[in-house]
């Protein structure tokens, strides 16, 4: 295993720890990803201002 990818596992590791032992800081984050989730579902619905995409042959 490189040096970097065992920063990021012992990274994800400790931030896993955390939530486990922080109620307050889970709910927070669940109820911030349900929000995102809510938005881009809401945006996806063909409302967005975005340029349609032109494909060249």
């Amino acid at each position: 295993m490189s040096k970097r990818r065992g920063i990021l596992m012992t990274a994800i590791g400790a931030g896993v720890t955390y939530l486990m032992r922080n109620k307050q800081a889970r709910d927070k984050l669940f109820s911030t990803v349900s929000g995102m989730m809510k938005n881009s579902n809401s945006s996806s619905n063909g409302t967005s201002k975005t340029r349609p995409r032109v494909e060249v042959k």
